[in-house]
């Protein structure tokens, strides 16, 4: 038989392409939807699943920042009375930039150079990494290695012979525990304990000296009341002292959260009389026994009620100075916030870990569900060709190419990806931002990273897209392969 030799094989335009895709996608539109429908769901899974971690990474961040904010009256209340621990110190120096009032604060009180500084939060990096190291492990691993060691405890007892022969022994032993500080460095590190302890130990000593000064100032003054005067005389008192104090903006905000505590525990204080219990029972209709210090903050948020109650405050003869219905009403709704904050803190406390802040479980299972819908996508397509036998013979007798063929069912596929996708990543992101507010409620609206979503949805249609374009790779190459004759005949 002569072989026929084409010069030119026809080749249809791209535009001609889509159009005949479109067409063959409309006159078959129930299997179409069937596809789409498959990649939507899939999407819009990935997309719930990566709005959700994204919205949750977002709050932690803003909830840490917010709770750090909130309690500065806290911290401030502690280091004004305890100079801490070695460990505390060794925590600031390996946590903090070297820019912040902390480790400025740390400089001044050991009278450190700067060189020495640097060396210093070199080593206490060292020093976190060790104890995040034995932190980490579990009782009977971190047993084997360091006994019942804590702390810098756990270096002293590293420089002695025993211990050191103890803790590589049981790592070499233990084969899941992997220690990446090299051997050299960790000599270096046991070798530099005591003169890192001394210098910590400086620097404690120096705490305690500022803290004696300040409560020669204080004398017999509750400290709180004192801090609520940061942002005068008492300010001067505690940067007198050595502790770093900003008077522009953290001592403002000290005074108002140290006035915020004293009202806040005068109010709860004022549950211990018995008008200001009739109050509340009378509002909710139960016996003054059961009244609790919950449900006086629950009714305070209505400003109507909240001079009522300042009412029987003053006839039960208590100090009302300084408070009135628009105070209380303004302490009771930032109770709900710290409330909300804590909760929030909880529910994030494992965001950011893991593949995309997923966490192993739920990479997994977003890595099951793309294979799924990718199974799901070639079974369709592979249906199709065989339904379209018929018309890929006529197409081939007409001159189309291998190539025309295959790019016609990966373009089909494409364009149901695309349609998929988008339904899928919007219904995704529905979704998940509903969920997240249910959970967090109004309070974090702020913080929803509306860029990051909209990119992830853009993401999710391009990954369908590409699901879709791949998962068409194998039916369309049987399609292209295809003998017109044995197409006409199967048909």
């Amino acid at each position: 038989m002569k072989e026929i030799k084409i010069e030119e094989q026809p080749w249809l335009s791209l535009h001609r392409t889509i159009r005949i895709t479109v067409d063959g996608i409309r006159y078959r539109l129930f299997r179409a939807s069937v596809t789409v429908a498959v990649i939507v769901v899939a999407v819009a899974f990935l997309m719930n699943i990566l709005s959700e971690s994204l919205i949750k990474r977002s709050v932690a961040a803003n909830t840490r920042e917010r709770i750090q904010n909130a309690r500065l009256i806290y911290a401030w209340s502690a280091k004004l009375t305890s100079p801490g621990s070695l460990e505390s110190v060794v925590a600031d120096l390996a946590n903090n930039p070297p820019e912040s009032a902390i480790i400025k604060e740390i400089q001044g009180f050991g009278d450190f150079s700067d060189r020495e500084m640097t060396e210093l939060r070199q080593q206490a990096a060292e020093i976190s990494f060790v104890f995040s190291f034995f932190n980490g492990l579990d009782y009977a691993k971190r047993r084997s290695m360091i006994h019942t060691a804590t702390g810098m405890g756990i270096l002293n007892r590293l420089r002695t012979p025993v211990g050191r022969e103890q803790f590589e022994t049981a790592l070499a032993r233990i084969r899941s525990v992997h220690f990446d500080l090299p051997d050299e460095q960790l000599d270096a590190l046991l070798e530099a304990t005591p003169a890192v302890t001394a210098q910590l130990n400086k620097v404690l000593a120096a705490r305690s000296r500022a803290i004696a000064a300040v409560n020669r100032e204080v004398k017999n003054k509750d400290l709180l009341a004192c801090l609520a005067d940061a942002d005068h005389r008492f300010g001067d008192v505690i940067r007198q002292a050595g502790f770093v104090f900003d008077s522009e903006k953290l001592a403002p905000t000290i005074a108002v959260q140290a006035q915020r505590l004293i009202d806040t525990l005068h109010l709860e204080k004022s549950m211990e009389e018995r008008h200001c219990r009739q109050l509340i029972a009378q509002q909710a209709n139960i016996l003054p026994a059961d009244v609790n210090v919950i449900m006086m903050w629950d009714y305070l948020d209505s400003g109507r009620f909240a001079g009522r109650y300042l009412e029987r405050m003053a006839s039960a003869g208590l100090d009302v100075t300084g408070l009135d219905a628009e105070r209380l009403v303004s302490l009771a709704r930032g109770r709900k916030e710290n409330a909300a904050l804590n909760m929030a803190a909880r529910l994030t406390v494992d965001a950011g870990r893991g593949f995309l802040g997923l966490g192993e479980r739920l990479a997994w299972l977003l890595f099951v569900s793309m294979l799924v819908c990718g199974i799901g996508i070639t079974n369709a397509m592979m249906m199709s060709v065989t339904e379209r036998f018929n018309e890929i013979a006529t197409l081939k007798c007409l001159g189309a190419l291998d190539g025309f063929i295959m790019l016609m069912f990966v373009l089909e596929s494409c364009f149901m990806g695309i349609v998929g996708g988008a339904i899928g990543a919007f219904i995704g992101g529905i979704i998940g931002l509903g969920r997240m507010m249910a959970a967090f409620g109004v309070n974090f609206f702020n913080a929803i990273p509306v860029g990051d979503i909209l990119l992830g949805m853009v993401v999710s249609v391009i990954l369908g897209t590409l699901l879709a374009a791949v998962a068409a790779v194998v039916p369309s190459y049987k399609a292209a392969r295809l003998a017109p004759m044995e197409a006409m005949r199967v048909e």
